[in-house]
């Protein structure tokens, strides 16, 4: 049988907004509680790719990548089913995000259980 991980909410999940070009601004998530984030779960239901920038203090501006200009983000697939679980610096972090149009990604604190 396969190993697998049960993750908890720490916290409330944020409606992100992304926008064009420059992005949208970095909003900071931070755990309930004593709990320490480890993970977070992050849901794009848009018709369009999202690029997201994770940082442990305010993200720098997300910039998408491009063919010879690698950038340090996660792209975000389009219209998801089920969030992407990505480790993320402890305690708060900040994320921003940027895509072809204006939309929302969700973003929720999560710690794993043992």
């Amino acid at each position: 049988m396969a190993n697998s991980v049960a993750f908890r909410p720490v916290g409330p999940s944020h409606a992100i907004s992304v926008g064009t070009g420059t992005g949208g601004t970095a909003v900071t998530i931070t755990p309930n509680g004593n709990d320490q984030v480890n993970f977070a779960g992050f849901l794009n239901t848009n018709a369009f790719p999202v690029t997201i920038t994770i940082s442990p203090t305010a993200a720098p501006t997300a910039v998408a990548p491009t063919a010879g200009s690698p950038t340090d983000t996660v792209v975000l697939g389009i219209s998801m089913q089920s969030p992407m679980v990505i480790a993320v610096p402890p305690n708060s972090f900040s994320v921003a995000g940027v895509a072809g149009s204006s939309g929302t990604i969700y973003v929720t604190p999560l710690v794993a259980q043992n």
